[in-house]
C-alpha cells in the first residue's frame, strides 16, 4: 500500500511539473514574441519618425522657395498697378513685369507617409498624442488652404492673350525662370529680348489702362497673392510645430 501511494504522489508530482514547465514555457515564449513586437513596432515607429520628417523638411523648403518667389511676383503685380495709374510708354520692363506678374508656381505637401499612416493604422505606434495633433493639424490646414496656395488664373489669361506668343516664347527661353513648375529657381534675373516692336506692344497694352475689368483683375489677384504668402506662412509655423515633437533618432 505504502508502495502504491509512493507511486502515485511520484507520478503526481511529475505530471504537476511537467505542467509548471509547459505553463513556464508558454510565459517565456509570450514573453519573447511580445518583446519582439515590441521592438518591431519601436523600429516601425522611428521609421515613420524618419519619413515624417524627411517630408517636412521638403515641405519647408517648398514653402519657403515659393514665399519668395511670390513676394515678387506680388511686387511685379503691384508694378502693373502702378503704370496703370502712370503716363508711362510701355517698355520691356513693363512687358516682363506684365508676363511674371501672372507667373504660378504650386505648392502640394509630401503627404504618401501619412496616408500610409492613417490607411495601415500605424498611427497608433505614433503613442505622442501632441506628435499626432499636431501632424494633423499640417495636413487639414493644407488641405483647406489647397486652393489659397493657387491664384486664380484670371489675370493670367488676359495678359498672356495680349503679348504674342512669339514674345512668350523668347522669355521663356532667355528667362528660366518661367513655366517650369517641378524645379523653378526663385528670382527674375535680368534677361535681353531682341527684335521687340515696342510699338505693336504700346498698341496691344494701352487699352488695358482704361480697361476696368482688367485692373480689377489685376488688383484682386495682387490681393489673392498677398493671402497666399500669409498661409505659406502659416504652413511653415505648422510644419515646425509638428518637427518639434519628433525625438532625436
Amino acid at each position: 500500500m505504502k508502495s502504491f501511494l509512493a507511486n502515485h504522489l511520484s507520478r503526481r508530482g511529475r505530471i504537476i511539473g511537467e505542467f509548471f514547465l509547459i505553463v513556464i514555457g508558454v510565459l517565456v515564449a509570450f514573453t519573447v514574441e511580445t518583446a519582439l513586437d515590441e521592438r518591431q513596432n519601436e523600429q516601425l515607429r522611428d521609421e515613420y519618425y524618419s519619413r515624417v520628417r524627411a517630408d517636412l523638411i521638403s515641405d519647408k523648403s517648398a514653402i519657403e522657395s515659393r514665399i519668395e518667389f511670390f513676394e515678387l511676383v506680388e511686387q511685379f503685380n503691384q508694378d502693373i498697378l502702378d503704370w496703370l495709374e502712370s503716363d508711362a510708354a510701355v517698355s520691356q520692363d513693363v512687358l516682363l513685369a506684365a508676363f511674371y506678374a501672372a507667373e504660378v508656381w504650386p505648392f502640394v505637401p509630401n503627404i504618401s507617409t501619412y496616408q500610409d499612416l492613417q490607411s495601415t493604422g500605424n498611427i497608433r505606434l505614433m503613442d505622442n498624442i501632441d506628435f499626432r495633433t499636431s501632424l494633423a493639424a499640417y495636413y487639414n490646414k493644407a488641405g483647406a488652404s489647397a486652393s489659397g496656395f493657387n491664384p486664380s488664373e484670371d489675370y493670367r489669361q488676359i495678359v498672356r492673350g495680349v503679348i504674342p506668343s512669339r514674345i512668350q516664347a523668347q522669355i521663356r527661353v532667355n528667362c528660366p525662370t518661367t513655366d517650369d513648375r517641378d524645379q523653378r529657381p526663385t528670382g527674375f534675373p535680368p534677361c535681353a529680348l531682341a527684335n521687340v516692336n515696342y510699338e505693336q506692344l504700346t498698341a496691344l497694352f494701352l487699352p488695358l489702362k482704361n480697361d476696368d475689368l482688367f485692373r480689377q483683375t489685376l488688383t484682386y489677384r495682387t490681393s489673392e497673392l498677398g493671402v497666399m504668402i500669409y498661409l505659406l506662412s502659416q504652413q511653415l509655423q505648422f510644419a515646425d510645430e509638428v518637427l518639434q515633437y519628433i525625438p532625436s533618432l
